[in-house]
């Protein structure tokens, strides 16, 4: 540089000072359009999320055209949705890109989801353009056929699995958010419930393909949701094997809880649960222990799912012969695992397990009476079960819990009980033309089924008055807390008792098993025994205006919902309109029980540091 002439250097020196002032200049303009990209991007971000709304609501409807109506391939509705579908795909992602101000970060980090918009967006203006003359006719010279509807449905998979991983990753905050846990148990039932009446009303819900009448739809979701069990349609001959899987889908949900079933997806996608949102979970998974909710959550999960997996193995192979394709074996299979897991009742079978080749099979009776059981014990007892007997050695010393020791008594004892009466008053009855092991093992059944898991063995509706009075009985009382089951409740019956007891012998205080109980726990039971008879009495005398049946089967009906048992007597699917929502209504509180719906809109009042002068009344 300084053998060069003096000119040239000057030259030189004045060319690199224009240049670093040019770059300058550049440099803050460009940072200047940075700026202005970056508040635009801000202002843009919620046009961009309605638009991402916009594809959601697209894709459901791609999704549910098919099912919707018939030959929906060749529907120019369908066709319109699918193709509008790929540009909106394509658009959105350039829109992204091109306001982002990190493009190469970008596109380095989302370049499959670039490739396939590119593509998309490409693909679905040639065939809403040209009719597919161009990129798709290209794509077919070349031996590549179907590429729209591979493109289609890889976008659908994509935004499919993109909402739901954001709607259960808001589920934490909505959980924080929410200050009454037991309004968001009943809009998350009530939630579920709209979603299966309207998948049922869908024309590819039914063999027919004309879809469920509204009403129809709503009684059915909410039968499946609240694993109740009772149907005004065959699920066997009316439902196709869309609406068979929707109620499947249905009783999972209703079985585990809605908000039990989502949260533990949350804690996988979202890294876990804060202290408040575990809070308000201790009354949805029954733990006082706010530390131990998100391992609550997980045992719950995991073993409903590897106890139902037990069960679909052992219907699977009992059904060998009696149902040889194996895809539709298995589906049976997975079907009555989950319905008797979760102690619903509905069945693939047009009339349930009553079937020959079921009514009297050992091993069908088995794991059905096992499942139902299992599921009815409540997830607390059955853990402190696992821990205690297969648990660590510093756990199998412990003492079963209260509670436990409550649930296991009265299970026990009124499994017992049932099947001695029914034997004892059906064995001259229905029981007649079975032998002696058989008429044992149908008596089991209908005691262990009629506390709240609706399957039958015999017909209902020809058992004798007594024998129809002991099954409401039992169905009155149901299983226990945290459990599948609906019913009053094993422990609140067996509180009740034991208060009746205190009372006779004049204690002021109720003792069990060495502990004694808190007031606050016998005033749950008394206020939710008074409820039920309360909720009973009113739907039974509605029922009784609006029905013309005789009032034993309306009097089983009306408890058999209630208690979301399933048992009927054979009406349900001659009930009026207003006796089918007299039902509903029952169902829904049974479910969610009248406790949590009292709670969801009672006007909270603090605990007083005082209290007003005692004063007796009289009360017998």
């Amino acid at each position: 540089m300084s053998q060069l002439p003096y000119h040239w250097r000057r030259r030189i020196a004045r060319l690199d000072l224009a240049w670093k002032k040019h770059y300058r200049r550049a440099r803050l303009t460009y940072q200047f359009f940075q700026d202005d990209l970056y508040d635009f991007s801000q202002r843009a971000h919620p046009v961009l999320k309605a638009l991402s709304i916009v594809l959601g609501v697209l894709v459901f409807g791609s999704l549910l055209i098919p099912l919707a109506m018939d030959s929906s391939r060749q529907s120019p509705v369908a066709m319109l949705v699918e193709q509008t579908l790929l540009v909106a795909f394509g658009l959105h992602f350039f829109t992204r890109l091109l306001l982002t101000p990190r493009k190469k970060e970008l596109l380095r980090k989302r370049w499959a989801e670039g490739t396939g918009a590119t593509l998309a967006c490409a693909m679905g203006l040639d065939l809403l353009l040209a009719d597919g003359r161009h990129l798709v006719s290209a794509l077919q010279g070349i031996g590549v056929y179907g590429s729209d509807t591979l493109m289609l449905l890889a976008i659908q998979i994509y935004l499919v699995t993109l909402v739901t991983i954001k709607i259960i990753q808001a589920i934490p905050e909505t959980i924080a958010n929410s200050d009454n846990p037991a309004k968001l148990i009943l809009s998350s039932f009530l939630g579920v419930i709209l979603v299966g009446t309207l998948l049922l009303m869908l024309p590819a819900s039914t063999h027919d393909r004309s879809g469920l009448e509204l009403i129809n739809a709503l009684f059915m979701s909410t039968s499946a949701v609240c694993v109740t069990g009772l149907i005004v349609v065959d699920t066997a001959t009316h439902l196709s094997r869309f609406g068979q899987s929707v109620i499947l889908i249905l009783i999972q949900l209703g079985g585990i809880g809605v908000i039990t079933f989502a949260t533990y997806l949350a804690l996988y996608l979202s890294g876990g649960i804060g202290v408040s949102e575990r809070s308000l979970l201790r009354g949805v998974v029954q733990q006082d222990d706010v530390r131990a909710v998100s391992r609550t959550l997980k045992r719950i999960v995991l073993f409903t799912l590897g106890f139902e997996g037990i069960g679909a193995a052992v219907y699977f192979f009992s059904w060998k012969e009696f149902i040889p394709d194996m895809g539709e074996r298995l589906f049976f299979a997975v079907f009555h695992t989950v319905s008797a897991f979760c102690n619903a009742g509905f069945s693939v079978f047009s009339n349930s397990l009553a079937d020959p080749s079921n009514a009297v099979s050992l091993p069908i009776n088995i794991v059905t009476m096992s499942l139902i059981i299992v599921g009815g014990l409540g997830f607390t007892t059955v853990s402190e079960l696992v821990q205690k007997y297969f648990g660590a050695p510093a756990t199998r010393h412990r003492c079963l819990s209260v509670h436990s020791l409550i649930v296991l008594r009265m299970t026990a004892g009124l499994i017992v009980a049932g099947t001695l009466l029914v034997l004892a008053i059906e064995w001259h009855g229905v029981l007649a033309g079975y032998s002696t092991s058989e008429k044992f093992l149908l008596s089991l059944f209908q005691s262990v089924t009629s506390r709240t898991a609706g399957f039958n063995t015999l017909d209902t509706g020809a058992l004798s008055a007594a024998t129809s009075l002991i099954i409401m009985l039992l169905m009155i009382i149901g299983a226990s807390p945290s459990s599948t089951a609906g019913g009053l409740k094993t422990t609140t019956v067996y509180v009740l008792f034991a208060s009746m007891i205190a009372t006779i012998q004049g204690k002021d205080r109720v003792e069990i098993a060495s502990r004694t109980l808190p007031q606050s726990v016998i005033f749950r039971a008394i206020s939710a025994t008074f409820l039920a008879f309360l909720i009973l009495s009113v739907c039974t005398i509605i029922l009784t205006i609006t029905e013309d049946f005789p009032f034993l089967d309306i009097l089983f009906e009306q408890i058999s919902a209630f208690m979301t048992v399933g048992l009927s007597r054979g009406i349900t699917a001659d009930l009026t309109n207003i006796g089918k929502l007299v039902l509903v209504f029952s169902m829904f509180l049974g479910r969610v029980g009248l406790l949590t719906f009292a709670v969801a809109f009672a006007v909270r009042s603090d605990n007083r540091t005082y209290s007003y002068p005692e004063e007796v009344v009289l009360v017998n």
